[in-house]
């Protein structure tokens, strides 16, 4: 079992703090399957890893490893799936879940109400607010199966 977990909003926060909870679950589904960290910087990423005591970390997925294009988080979970199968993603970003589920990857969205970064929330005052394009594209993907005479 493959699964990417985004290191900033779900195991850290913005100020770099750590969110127990994500690093549990990290942890938790580090046990039976291989679990890819998505980072920006990678030598940064990893000795926060060893601070906090994280030295089981499967592999890392940073910016170097896709380049420096205008999606590289969508690009890091592309880069995830060319390895082989890809059963889940794990991301505080509302708009890249949207895309992963546009592309058909299950996506788990981790909104923790007090690390959870104002970019990404959909209440909050910076960023796009894209919850309801993000409920909507379920509803579509809903219809769709409804729709479809090969799903019984």
């Amino acid at each position: 079992m493959a699964i990417v977990v985004f290191l900033d909003g779900v195991m850290r926060s913005d100020s770099k703090v750590p969110i127990y909870e994500g690093i549990s679950l990290y942890k938790a589904l580090n046990v039976n399957g291989i679990v890819a960290v998505a980072c920006d910087d990678l030598e940064e990423a990893q000795r926060w890893c060893k601070e906090h005591k994280l030295t089981e970390v499967d592999s890392f997925i940073s910016n170097k490893s896709v380049g420096e294009y205008e999606n590289k988080d969508f690009l890091k979970v592309q880069h995830q799936q060319a390895s082989g199968p890809l059963h889940m993603v794990i991301t505080a970003d509302v708009d890249l879940a949207k895309t992963c589920v546009q592309n058909g990857i299950k996506t788990l969205l981790w909104l923790h109400p007090i690390y959870q970064s104002a970019k990404f929330r959909p209440d909050g005052r910076i960023g796009r607010k894209s919850w309801d394009e993000l409920v909507g594209e379920l509803d579509r993907q809903v219809d769709l199966m409804s729709e479809d005479n090969r799903i019984e």
